[in-house]
């Protein structure tokens, strides 16, 4: 089998996540406010930020391709412990296995597949294989959760996280079998890494446009991240069945896999970097709607419609990122790109979350697409970005 078709498979597989429809629904069902599903999230997203950079390192310099085996492996993990969790602190153990999972992968699993594609120069563009891998990734989730309400009705909120370890079992074990690639890795030690960082950090200091796409990149993720928080609670509102929760999904994932599918038309079209900057602002228009208070069916719509920009904007902004990063720092800086995702989510997750308690789900809705309007204005991203002299 083809190393690129393993790519593919792993990440059909990686998001048969059946819980995706009834995630929030699951935490409120055992009794937790809007604080507290946000607080889960926020306390993760600590862990997650705390190790970020070490875990970039470890890929740098232990291996990708073993990092991405552990990544998958305390995935599983994290599924395990979420199917047998009722109470606060274990939702908070489950979410925190999950994102020390997530920083093991994050930045390391693009770097391996980058790397891998410019070694091997018959390969398809990196641009093309992120976007078909993504379009791959929202047909295995549009499926897993056409599936997911239907389990959660039938078999109960925590059921649905022990069929979701399944496919994450296999995936593992299809991981293992992925090649070696020289990704010079050497020795791991105190010296080594903290040489490593800090050449990492010159680099990003050095690419004059680089910190600015990271913090555009940072800041979209985290509001999208606050933004999935409120489908769920918006669809009950407006009188959706839990049981249609995951065909409602598996439509406008599918409709995300087209989008991220041929993403690269719109970058030949407009280029990457005014690709970025005009769905950045056109992601806030319906966030803006929402929050003056739309309440209907449609409204749904304009909910997942800020997750559709986000897949046609995703394998661009990962192409102009990587396309300024050393073949020695990509992991690295990958993971502290996912750092700055982490300070985006510590910072904005929980005020959204208190907002939403204290005023309303609308009017937090309202804060997020004003944040985006504003990223897409201060940190648009300019044709001249490259090494300062």
């Amino acid at each position: 089998m083809k190393q690129v078709t393993k790519f593919y498979i792993s990440s059909f597989l990686k998001n048969q996540t059946y819980f995706t429809p009834i995630f929030i629904l699951f935490l409120q069902f055992h009794n937790l406010s809007f604080k507290e599903v946000f607080l889960v999230f926020t306390i993760g997203s600590i862990a997650s930020f705390l190790l970020e950079i070490p875990t970039g390192v470890i890929a740098d310099l232990w291996g990708r391709r073993r990092s991405i085996l552990l990544a998958r492996f305390l995935t599983l993990g994290s599924y395990v412990i979420f199917a047998f969790s009722k109470s606060f602190w274990l939702f908070v153990i489950a979410q925190i296995v999950y994102e020390i999972a997530s920083s093991f992968k994050s930045g390391t699993e693009a770097a391996y597949v980058y790397d891998y594609l410019d070694d091997h120069k018959g390969e398809p563009s990196y641009t093309l294989v992120k976007g078909k891998q993504k379009y791959y990734a929202r047909i295995g989730e549009a499926i897993a959760t056409f599936i997911g309400g239907i389990l959660a009705v039938s078999f109960g909120y925590n059921a649905v996280f022990i069929f979701a370890a399944i496919p994450a079992l296999v995936n593992l074990l299809i991981t293992s079998t992925w090649l070696k690639i020289d990704d010079h890795s050497k020795k791991l030690s105190l010296k080594n890494s903290y040489e490593h960082v800090y050449d990492s950090l010159i680099h990003i200091k050095d690419y004059s446009g680089l910190f600015k796409i990271m913090i555009n990149i940072m800041f979209f993720y985290s509001i999208l991240q606050a933004v999935n928080k409120f489908i769920q609670p918006y669809m009950v509102s407006v009188g959706v069945n839990v049981a249609y929760f995951g065909i409602i999904y598996s439509v406008f994932l599918i409709m995300s896999a087209f989008a991220v599918k041929y993403s690269f038309v719109i970058e030949n079209k407009l280029g990457s970097r005014k690709a970025m900057n005009y769905l950045t602002l056109i992601a806030g228009v319906p966030l803006i709607i929402i929050g003056l208070g739309f309440k209907s069916y449609c409204g749904i719509l304009l909910f997942f419609s800020v997750s559709i920009i986000e897949n046609f904007r995703s394998p661009i902004a990962n192409t102009e990122f990587h396309n300024k990063i050393k073949k020695t720092q990509r992991a690295t800086i990958g993971s502290i790109l996912a750092l700055f995702k982490s300070i985006g989510k510590i910072i904005i997750l929980p005020i959204v979350g208190f907002m939403a308690d204290f005023y309303s789900i609308y009017f937090a809705t309202l804060i997020l697409g004003f944040m985006l309007l504003f990223v897409g204005i201060v940190f648009r991203i300019k044709s001249n970005s490259g090494y300062r002299k």
